[in-house]
């Protein structure tokens, strides 16, 4: 009976010692995934979702997720007629996303790669007329007359000679008109 009191306990310890190095193991596992995860992944997960979004030098924006890009989201705002494009770095906060996330590798390479740069190009090839709001709470109209690495150039309007020059980093959101 000793002795099989002694073996019963032995293996009760060697089964709690495996359950906590599992749970060690699955919780560092968790951490090394939840580190390689970005914003734009979690953002991904929340597409056709309501969320909201706070915006620097706007109030926060109510609305549903339409796309996601590596560098900006495009959302459908509740009280606004007109779908807004903001940049991550834009983001200041958010709600209503969902705990999990859209594996990185899963993701188009089209999708990876079409970049706020890329979408401000089509909308100046078309000759667009924006309202582009701006972080410091001010906004500019104008069609976008030309797009570089990391600005915009406004004109006043389509054949206006005026023009302001926006860096990305100034874009609080962008909507068309």
């Amino acid at each position: 009976m000793q002795w099989e009191r002694v073996i019963s306990e032995l293996e009760a310890d060697l089964d709690a010692e495996e359950r906590r190095e599992l749970a060690g193991e699955v919780a560092d596992r968790t951490r090394r995934e939840l580190a390689r995860l970005r914003l734009v992944d979690r953002l991904r997960a929340a597409v056709g979702d309501a969320v909201t979004v706070g915006v620097r030098g706007t109030e926060p924006v109510n609305g549903r997720l339409i796309r996601v890009g590596p560098d900006w989201l495009l959302l459908d705002p509740v009280t606004q007629a007109a779908e807004l494009l903001v940049p991550t770095g834009a983001i200041t906060w958010l709600g209503g996303l969902p705990g999990q996330a859209v594996d990185p590798v899963a993701v188009p390479v089209v999708d990876q790669r079409l970049g706020l740069g890329s979408v401000l190009r089509a909308v100046a090839r078309d000759r667009r007329v924006v309202q582009v709001r701006l972080r410091d709470g001010g906004e500019i109209g104008g069609v976008v007359a030309r797009v570089g690495a990391d600005y915009i150039d406004v004109a006043d309007g389509p054949r206006a000679g005026g023009q302001r020059c926006v860096p990305f980093t100034a874009i609080a959101a962008v909507r068309m008109t």
